[in-house]
């Protein structure tokens, strides 16, 4: 028993640092098609892997007026997701016992709370509203997320991410099925700051949220965010695929299917007024409580 939890253990850590290394290079792939959609070259897939060096290479700046949770936190929301990527069944044949769907949520909760706290900690007005603003936006996500858990749940009777992958040995294409697929996909643009509920790639202080608390961070801890966040969309869009996409085509494709979906959808959209994302997230409950019924 103790030998297979060791083995289960690797090969779920073993695909967590596969998901890293790939991490950055889907990030780049969604700005490709940006660029692409937009008639502009835009830089390079493996962009994000020289930027993330470059931001490791240089000094952190802390000031005296921040604590220990300033310089804690990019790390605890670079674990967390990391956790997260070896709870994903799917990418790598293995099951653990700790990929339980609750237990996934509120890892990744985690990680957004101490975020959230950083950005208080320093003391700015740009940071504390990009953190109010974010809270705001994950008390509407977190009941969507448990929601399409729900569905999962009451279709192959398991809490656990391991059995709630699709069975294609079933009828896996229904109403129900559709609208849980359509809902989950909002909801990765919802909980990965994507357009239209954020924008990743404005620096203007007013609109932004989850660049707002990442602007008194700098170098390595900088550098841990932006991986973190890499490596959660990843963590989403495999998610998606394994349990949400009813198509039976391999894993990978599926994730870069989503990458390209997530690219397309954010020329297509501009970024919505803050308080119209409550009827964005209400439509996504909506559809899924109507999967649910029809389940």
């Amino acid at each position: 028993m103790i030998e297979l939890l060791a083995e289960n253990l690797g090969i779920s850590l073993l695909q967590a640092v596969i998901m890293l290394l790939f991490a950055p290079l889907i990030a780049g792939i969604i700005n490709k098609v940006k660029a692409q959609l937009n008639k502009r070259q835009g830089a390079s897939i493996f962009q994000e892997y020289f930027d993330i060096l470059k931001w490791w290479r240089k000094d952190m700046i802390l000031t005296p007026y921040t604590s220990i949770i300033f310089v804690l936190a990019p790390i605890i929301y670079f674990v967390t997701s990391f956790v997260a990527a070896a709870m994903v069944p799917g990418f790598i044949e293995g099951r653990f016992s700790f990929g339980d769907a609750f237990v996934f949520v509120y890892v990744l909760a985690l990680g957004r709370f101490f975020m959230t706290l950083s950005s208080m900690d320093a003391a700015t007005s740009f940071g504390g509203m990009g953190g109010a603003r974010e809270i705001y936006i994950s008390v509407l996500v977190e009941p969507a997320v448990m929601l399409a858990i729900m569905i999962n749940s009451i279709r192959y009777h398991s809490t656990t991410l391991a059995g709630m992958v699709i069975n294609y040995d079933t009828a896996y294409v229904s109403v129900s099925a559709v609208l849980a697929c359509v809902a989950f996909f909002m909801v990765i643009l919802a909980e990965n700051s994507r357009l239209p509920v954020d924008n990743p790639d404005t620096h203007l202080e007013l609109t932004m949220i989850h660049e707002g608390m990442t602007l008194e961070h700098s170098g390595r801890l900088l550098s841990l965010i932006h991986l973190g966040s890499f490596l959660k969309i990843l963590v989403f869009l495999t998610l998606f695929g394994a349990l949400y996409l009813p198509v039976n085509i391999p894993l990978v494709l599926k994730i870069l299917f989503g990458a390209i979906a997530v690219g397309v959808v954010e020329v297509l959209n501009n970024k919505m007024r803050l308080f119209k994302v409550r009827v964005y997230m209400v439509a996504a409950i909506v559809m899924l409580l109507v999967a649910i019924i029809a389940e």
